[in-house]
């Protein structure tokens, strides 16, 4: 018979991340086989034979569903394709080692825990979206406020990842809820916002064809891809009404962050940074597969600093009970099996938890 000591032991963090090794390997050869790796990249360079050749990237979404504001494109345009493949090839397999090489234990924990749920984070990384770099570059300024107490980096990195993609913009909001300081940090937030206005409204100005083809490429193509948030289950999935729907999303996070706000000087100083930064990432209205692999790994990261029953029992909620979830639903043909939809479980588990420890709404005992 197996003894009690022996299943215990099979639960231990050193096993589940072998396990989670294992599994996010069997993905990798799986996405290697089928051919779906580094699409994404392929859309920036498919973009720029278009720009080069006097055309609009925007013309068909269908075949080219490039959907970055004209002032990218116009970087692209003057880029030389061979050039931009290598530099960009070189710096996105540069930046995941070196983020995993400087990054501490904890980290390197969430991270290799995060390769075995459903195999998302892999996904994410094989697309060679540009939203990947951005989210280890907010990563690298994480571990700098940690050390230096200066959210600096992380503007510059939620700067740039705005510029490409305006919805990052709410991550603006981090530091002004985590530093004391908060005069300074509504200055440095004025700052970058005024700067990273500026810079869309002289899109619309000066590239004012091109920006509204741009807006209207990403209208259309929503319809087709339009993310997991809770504001695309209520008003794509449920077809409420926009605003309502928008409402409700807004509603749900506002009061999560009251709650966190509201009990800041009883939680541990990283886990509420992280459990903020994990609610701005979950907040996006266009919550892609990016965003999703991002956001389990913040989670993964902020469970490490709970007792460690806690965190093993959050793994292995990870790691078997959302494997068991998906493949009962694949064999039920029900649509709550989604990857993307997993990390919602997860993401309700791990508040569930911070609720109960920090007696959040009297919920739960120390």
């Amino acid at each position: 018979m197996i003894s009690n000591t022996k299943i215990s032991n099979l639960f231990q963090i050193k096993n589940l991340v072998i396990f989670s090794i294992i599994l996010g390997g069997i993905k990798l050869i799986e996405q290697l086989i089928k051919g779906k790796y580094f699409h994404d990249f392929d859309v920036y360079l498919n973009a720029m034979n278009v720009l080069n050749n006097s055309g609009n990237p925007y013309y068909n979404i269908w075949e080219l569903p490039y959907l970055y504001p004209p002032i990218i494109s116009k970087l692209l345009e003057i880029s030389n394709q061979s050039l931009f493949g290598i530099i960009y090839s070189i710096s996105y397999i540069s930046t995941i080692f070196l983020v995993y090489i400087i990054s501490e234990k904890n980290f390197k924990i969430s991270l290799l825990i995060s390769l075995g749920v459903s195999g998302i984070l892999i996904k994410s990384l094989l697309t060679g979206n540009i939203s990947n770099i951005f989210y280890f570059l907010i990563i690298i300024s994480i571990f700098f406020y940690y050390k230096k107490q200066n959210f600096l980096p992380y503007y510059i990195s939620v700067f740039f990842m705005s510029m490409v993609k305006f919805n990052f913009i709410i991550l603006f909001l981090l530091p002004i809820i985590i530093n004391q300081n908060r005069r300074k940090e509504f200055l440095n937030l004025f700052i970058f916002t005024i700067f990273l206005t500026s810079i869309y409204i002289y899109q619309y100005v000066f590239m004012n064809e091109q920006f509204f083809d741009f807006v209207k490429s990403l209208k259309v193509y929503n319809h087709h891809d339009r993310g997991n948030s809770i504001f695309v289950f209520f008003y794509y999935k449920l077809e409420m009404n926009l605003l309502i729907s928008a409402l409700i999303h807004l509603s749900i996070f506002a009061a999560l962050l009251f709650f966190l706000i509201n009990k800041k000087n009883k939680i541990d100083p990283k886990i509420f940074l992280l459990s903020i930064l994990i609610l701005l990432i979950f907040i996006n209205p266009r919550f892609k597969l990016y965003d999703v692999a991002f956001g389990i790994v913040f989670l993964n990261l902020a469970i490490l600093y709970f007792d460690k029953k806690t965190i093993i029992n959050f793994f292995v909620f990870n790691l078997f009970a959302i494997f068991l979830i998906k493949e009962i639903t694949k064999f039920l043909d029900l649509g709550i099996g989604n990857p993307n939809h997993l990390a919602w479980y997860i993401f309700i588990f791990f508040f569930l938890i911070l609720f109960k420890k920090y007696q959040i709404l009297n919920f739960g005992k120390n």
